[in-house]
């Protein structure tokens, strides 16, 4: 990484994808010793508490072979839609109550109770008022993770220097020339940052959601797993909700950081 004067230099496109691989690597450097630790952990407390990685591993692919049957399918399409969803809600908002300080004085109160209340409390208030099933599951979604997502994009949009604003109407530059140099390089950074914890956030609240609102999904898989004391059979779906939101992260959010904030690499 080629520094002048703290700003990242300009490089050459494939010394960029060597950066992004490096991360890459240093990553897996990083899930090898865990996995180390793991294996060190099954070995002095057994595999009744701790199962081995390997046996985890093995009961993941399992998992993923039947990906429809073990509720993979339906999770990751209500993870996309409740996801989807809140960052529409969330950063939509944000962004309005950002430039209008009536409309941060009315959400703000909004925004701290939704923020200050258990999630436990929104699922158990789901399953009451939409029974079992996609609604309570997406709504959980909803209306725990939109609030977070609004508080970022919010900030973002407050933080936007007045003067700056000013100087592109005195010139008269037009909204588009404004969203275009102004608003996208200032709110750029915050949005993926949200929409990183959006994707973490969600997949937390859908398994929690689908464990105590749900007859199938993630979520139902490991508590009738639970009830078995299928221990490795737990792990494995844990480990495939990391691997799908380190994917994410990974291949989606870290491009998109490369190519709009490469100042930032």
């Amino acid at each position: 990484m080629l520094k002048i004067d703290k700003v990242r230099a300009k490089q050459h496109a494939i010394f960029i994808v060597i950066d992004y691989l490096w991360g890459g690597f240093m990553a897996l450097g990083i899930v090898f010793a865990l996995c180390a630790l793991w294996q060190i952990g099954s070995v002095n407390f057994g595999e009744f508490l701790i199962p081995a990685p390997l046996d985890v591993g093995k009961k993941a692919l399992e998992i993923c072979s039947k990906f429809g049957e073990n509720g993979l399918e339906i999770s990751l399409f209500r993870a996309l839609i409740g996801v989807s969803v809140s960052l529409i809600i969330g950063i939509g908002a944000g962004l309005i109550a950002g430039s209008y300080k009536s409309a941060m004085a009315f959400l703000s109160p909004l925004i701290t109770i939704l923020l200050a209340t258990p999630p436990i409390i929104w699922i158990v208030l789901a399953v009451f008022w939409f029974s079992f099933g996609n609604p309570s599951v997406l709504f959980t979604i909803i209306v725990i993770v939109a609030p977070l997502t609004f508080a970022s994009s919010a900030m973002a949009m407050a933080s936007v220097e007045k003067a700056h604003e000013e100087l592109f109407d005195a010139y008269k530059l037009g909204i588009f020339k404004k969203i275009r140099y102004l608003y996208i390089p200032h709110l750029l950074g915050r949005i993926i940052s949200a929409i990183s914890v959006a994707v973490a956030s969600g997949a937390k609240v859908l398994v929690m959601s689908e464990l105590l609102g749900a007859n199938d999904g993630i979520g139902a898989k490991i508590a009738d797993a639970r009830a078995m004391l299928e221990a490795s059979e737990v792990l494995a779906y844990v480990c495939l909700i990391i691997i799908f939101v380190a994917l994410f992260e990974y291949l989606i959010s870290k491009p998109l950081q490369l190519i709009f904030m490469p100042w930032i690499r």
